[in-house]
């Protein structure tokens, strides 16, 4: 049954499909295939033994009963989700556990070359890859919202391994799972029953206790702040606030030099 969302105003109506799967395709990568920009596919319970393409669309990925119940498995023979054709923050992938990625090169889990998807409330686990294990980004900007690493493994970044990239990480969990840059630097984030705050790691912030977040050379915002405007750009050195480092801001250190109070 192919259903259809319109939204009607005065002058003009726009309507969008909902692909059910797999009431109306057989698999998720029929149901992308025939979805057009603006429409969501839906995806029932189960272990879908695939890999997909998202072919550049703006549309909604989304399972109905969330990650646990719902499982893309790539068969260890690629990347398992891959987004290399111009996606951009409107292409969303909601509520999938992926899984048994293998790529040789990146992104054994989740491949993102010059693109901007959103993942959000996904599960990315035991993927495989040289560079990125759970996800390889590769400029672009994609938006990874309340998704969970672990079991991925990699030379480089076993969670992510970011490439002339800057994903938005929010309120994610990495379980013993690294993020990567291309410059070398790596970040671990360990599991803990801790309780949790925003976590500020570069331009990245995760979801960690405040233990994990300085083992990872983190700032600690505090367990009841979240990572929504947490780790916005700052300059320590603006002392007087006015976006300016010049004179003024020195004056007031050389003012205030010797001991604190």
């Amino acid at each position: 049954m192919n259903y259809f969302l319109c939204a009607i105003t005065i002058t003009t109506s726009v309507c969008a499909d909902s692909w059910r799967v797999p009431e109306d395709c057989e698999t998720i990568t029929q149901a992308i295939e025939i979805a057009k920009d603006g429409d969501t596919v839906l995806v029932g319970v189960g272990v879908w033994r695939e890999r997909i393409d998202l072919l550049g669309k703006s549309i909604t990925l989304q399972s109905l009963m969330g990650a646990e119940e719902t499982v893309i498995d790539g068969g260890g023979i690629g990347s398992v989700v891959s987004c290399v054709n111009g996606e951009a923050s409107d292409t969303i992938i909601e509520g999938f556990t992926i899984t048994g990625g293998k790529n040789s090169l990146q992104g054994g889990g989740v491949l993102a070359i010059n693109t901007s998807p959103t993942f959000r409330l996904c599960l990315i686990e035991y993927n495989q890859a040289t560079q990125g294990g759970g996800m390889y980004v590769q400029g672009g900007d994609p938006i990874v919202d309340q998704c969970v690493f672990t079991g991925n493994n990699a030379e480089n970044g076993d969670g992510i391994w970011s490439k002339h990239a800057r994903p938005v990480l929010t309120a994610c969990i990495f379980a013993g799972d690294s993020i990567g840059w291309e410059s070398g630097e790596m970040v671990t984030i360990r599991d803990t029953n801790s309780p949790a705050g925003a976590c500020c790691i570069r331009d990245v912030c995760v979801q960690t206790a405040s233990v994990a977040c300085w083992e990872a050379g983190g700032l600690y915002r505090g367990e009841n702040a979240t990572c929504e405007a947490a780790c916005d750009p700052v300059c320590d050195e603006d002392v007087s606030g006015d976006g300016v480092v010049n004179m003024t801001d020195l004056l007031r250190v050389i003012a205030a030099f010797g001991f604190c109070p």
